[in-house]
C-alpha cells in the first residue's frame, strides 16, 4: 500500500484534487490505482506565526521499498502535479519492508468506498453517533437501576430508623 500524506493542503480542495490525479499517480507508480490511497489531514505548515496553506505543500509518500527506484521520477512527477496549486512543493520518502504490512480486507464489501457505492453506506454517515449509540448501550439502564437499588436501599435505612 502507497500512503501520499499531503500536508498543509486545503482539507475541502482535497478531495477534488485527489480525484483528478488518482490514476495519474498510479501511473507513475506503474501500480494499481487500488494500491494509492492519500492521506490530507486537516494541518497548517506554519513559518514564523503564519500559515502556510495553498503557499506550502509538504508531501510525505510512504511506500514499499521496491518503488525506491523509480523515486526521481515519483517526486518529479508529484511536483508537476501539485505546483498548478501550490507555489512550493517539498516531497519526501519513506520507505518499509512489506512483511511489515498487515491488511485486512472484508470480502463482503468493495475494496473502497466510491461516489457509485456510496449508496450501501449511508447508513455509516453518523457512524460516531452509531458507535457511541452502542459502546454505551445499556450504560444508561445500569445507571439508572443503581440508583433504585440505591433509594431503595437509603429508603429502607430510614424507614428502620423511624421504627425504633
Amino acid at each position: 500500500m502507497i500512503v501520499i500524506k499531503l500536508l498543509g493542503i486545503d482539507q475541502f480542495n482535497a478531495q477534488e484534487l485527489v480525484r483528478d490525479i488518482h490514476l495519474e499517480a498510479a501511473k507513475i507508480f506503474e501500480t494499481n490505482p487500488e494500491e494509492i490511497i492519500f492521506y490530507a489531514p486537516d494541518s497548517f505548515l506554519i513559518y514564523k506565526g503564519v500559515e502556510q496553506t495553498s503557499y506550502q505543500l509538504n508531501i510525505e509518500v510512504e511506500a514499499p521499498k521496491k518503488y525506491e527506484p523509480l523515486e526521481e521520477k515519483i517526486a518529479s512527477c508529484l511536483i508537476k502535479l501539485f505546483n498548478t496549486t501550490h507555489i512550493h512543493v517539498r516531497v519526501l520518502f519513506t520507505y518499509f519492508d512489506v512483511e511489515h504490512e498487515y491488511n485486512y480486507v472484508n470480502p463482503d464489501y468493495p475494496r473502497y468506498m466510491q461516489e457509485d457505492n456510496m449508496v450501501h453506506f449511508d447508513y455509516e454517515e453518523n457512524s460516531d453517533d452509531v458507535y457511541l449509540g452502542n459502546a454505551f448501550e445499556g450504560y444508561e439502564k445500569k445507571v439508572e437501576e443503581k440508583e433504585k437499588e440505591q433509594n431503595k436501599q437509603e429508603a429502607e435505612r430510614l424507614h428502620h430508623h423511624h421504627h425504633h
